[in-house]
């Protein structure tokens, strides 16, 4: 009797973590296929936009070249006149391409510098710069320039030396790549030229064109903007429009400030936000005065109104200098007193401040005291010490007035009731000061001390 076994295949299939390493490995494989093929895409197109740049560079030196040297020089320019447009576009790939011209003459001290040397336009200098974005977005670029030497002995092509300095107004430090836009429409051919200061912050023209009343506008990113204007009987600008006089080195200098972030808030006296109050603002660089010697700033009066939430609102990227800051009317809050407790407000080059408006409701029982100097009705007096009494109690005890001479209260929890005080107020120089006052809502006592 044959006895037969039979033998059962076990088939094992993968586990869960055999499964993972597995599906981890095709991960980290197609991320490294994805990654290089990615990287390798970008870079020939990369290549690809870099070609036609050089391209449209080549070209456009070839084009130059090709003029005669009377032509070479951009249209409309306060230096170099000729035919080359300062500014032009082009598309190649489907890409667009900004192209910049510029030419200058050039002094060579070879032969002696102005004043010696009488002729400053011994050559001209073309620059031609490409620039594109690539696909990350970022700005790249390809140049070349190129030295264009006059045929025969140099003959001088009139105009006379024009030197622009550009000084930052808080280190002194020079501002350079600042464009500066130089116009004057009533010359033919009209100026319309823009020059970039060098790393010294400044521009020299050795032959720029003979004019009058010409206009020159100056920015830079994170600069505040310079314009020259027109003086009259009843404005008289710091920086007026500049004139070339021949057989003169014409300098011009100028201060430019960063710019800041003025944050106007409105706000009580337990710091809480009093939102969608008005105000009027005017104020920052002083651009010139009138006929009787008022300062006119950059900033004309202007109203605004604070964020309902926040009780904020913000002036980004403007002039530094001294606003002047005014709480509108409002039926329900009345202005108490500035934190910092100065006015005008000061707004720092290359700064954030906040200036806030301190405020208090009309229907609590508070006091608003206001203390001045009776010789000089308009002269506050700040850090006199002030003592609230109910009674024989002190509600607060020698508070000192702010710069503005103000004294509110209640600036905490402790209320106020409605009822008679005693108020005594001391400061150096004065004659101490006693008077009962009776708080109802808000209470406005305006006290004048007399001096010893």
């Amino acid at each position: 009797m044959k006895i037969f076994r039979k033998i059962k295949k076990i088939k094992k299939g993968f586990s869960l973590v055999e499964v993972l390493i597995v599906m981890f490995i095709a991960a980290v494989a197609f991320t490294a296929f994805y990654t290089v093929s990615t990287f390798g895409t970008k870079y020939i197109i990369e290549s690809k936009n870099r070609l036609a740049a050089v391209a449209f560079l080549n070209e456009r030196m070839e084009i130059v070249r090709n003029l005669e040297y009377n032509d070479v020089g951009i249209e409309e320019s306060v230096d170099v006149d000729g035919i080359l447009p300062q500014e032009t576009d082009a598309i190649a790939n489907g890409r667009s391409y900004h192209i910049s011209n510029s030419v200058a003459y050039v002094d060579d001290p070879l032969d002696g510098v102005w004043p010696a040397d009488t002729i400053q336009n011994d050559y001209k200098i073309v620059r031609v710069v490409v620039s594109w974005n690539d696909s990350n977005g970022q700005l790249q670029s390809v140049s070349s320039s190129s030295r264009f030497v006059p045929p025969g002995l140099e003959t001088s092509v009139g105009g006379s030396p024009l030197s622009i300095n550009v000084i930052d107004g808080t280190t002194l430090l020079p501002v350079s790549q600042a464009s500066v836009h130089i116009t004057n429409n009533t010359m033919s051919p009209p100026i319309n030229d823009t020059i970039q200061t060098d790393v010294n912050g400044h521009i020299m023209l050795p032959v720029a064109k003979i004019s009058s009343d010409t206009h020159l506008s100056i920015t830079k990113s994170g600069y505040e903007t310079i314009e020259t204007m027109d003086s009259s009987s009843t404005f008289i600008p710091v920086y007026g429009h500049i004139n070339v006089i021949e057989g003169f080195l014409n300098t011009y200098n100028y201060l430019q400030n960063k710019v800041g972030d003025l944050i106007v808030k409105t706000a009580d006296y337990q710091g809480n936000p009093v939102g969608d109050l008005g105000f009027t603002i005017g104020g920052g660089k002083v651009i010139g005065h009138d006929a009787v010697e008022v300062e006119i700033f950059s900033m004309a009066e202007t109203t605004g109104t604070t964020n309902a939430t926040t009780g904020e609102k913000e002036y980004s990227d403007i002039s530094s200098g001294n606003y002047s800051i005014l709480m509108s009317p409002d039926d329900q809050y009345e202005f108490i007193d500035y934190d910092p407790s100065v006015s005008p407000a000061f707004l720092a080059p290359d700064s954030i401040t906040t200036y806030t408006l301190r405020v208090a409701d009309k229907n609590i029982n508070a006091l608003f005291l206001k203390i001045t100097d009776t010789e000089v009705p308009a002269a506050s007096i700040a850090g006199a010490k002030v003592t609230l009494t109910d009674g024989a109690t002190d509600v607060f005890t020698d508070k000192l007035s702010s710069l503005s001479g103000v004294v509110f209260y209640p600036d905490g929890e402790t209320i106020l009731e409605n009822k008679e005080y005693t108020l005594k107020i001391n400061a150096d120089g004065y004659v101490e000061h006693t008077q009962a006052v009776t708080i109802d809502k808000l209470t406005h006592i305006a006290v004048s001390l007399s001096r010893i």
